[in-house]
């Protein structure tokens, strides 16, 4: 089996695949260009509920205050998402995935309380974004390590 179709057969979303060669670093670290995505667009989300009903989607209304928040929200993940696709900066990866999940966590805690509902279809969408965000902080930390050490062999 070819080197190639070896690369081609590899999943996307497992979080413990071996990383090999510059290539698949970059492919890994660029997975957290997707989490920094998602968390934009759900600010956004909460942005526009502001912006157009004076609420946010959890019913509070704290207006100016929750919309400068959310544009801020907006603002820093796609500035991550661009540090992480442009620089593969481990910094930001590993702060895109603390970030989510917290976001993660308080998400399962309102529903866990009983202030939000979800099906399954959300559940398997959390957790592939959980599992893109290890791939990125492993992607970033193996650019790190082959940029350290130069003598390792690049693929």
């Amino acid at each position: 089996m070819s080197d190639q179709t070896q690369s081609k057969r590899k999943t996307f979303w497992n979080p413990f695949q071996s990383i090999q060669g510059e290539k698949e670093a970059t492919d890994a670290a660029n997975a957290g260009v997707v989490v920094a995505g998602f968390l934009a667009l759900s600010y956004l989300v909460q942005a526009a509920f502001v912006y157009y009903t004076g609420k946010d989607t959890f019913g509070h209304s704290d207006g100016l205050v929750t919309f400068l928040a959310d544009v801020s929200g907006i603002l820093l993940a796609v500035y991550l998402g661009w540090m992480i696709r442009a620089t593969q900066s481990l910094g930001a990866a590993i702060f895109t995935a603390l970030w989510y999940a917290f976001e993660l966590a308080l998400k399962a805690m309102a529903i866990v309380e009983g202030l939000h509902k979800t099906n399954p279809g959300f559940i398997v969408m959390f957790a592939a974004l959980f599992v893109a965000a290890i791939l990125s902080v492993r992607g970033s930390w193996k650019l790190r390590q082959l940029r350290l050490s130069p003598s390792e062999q690049r693929e």
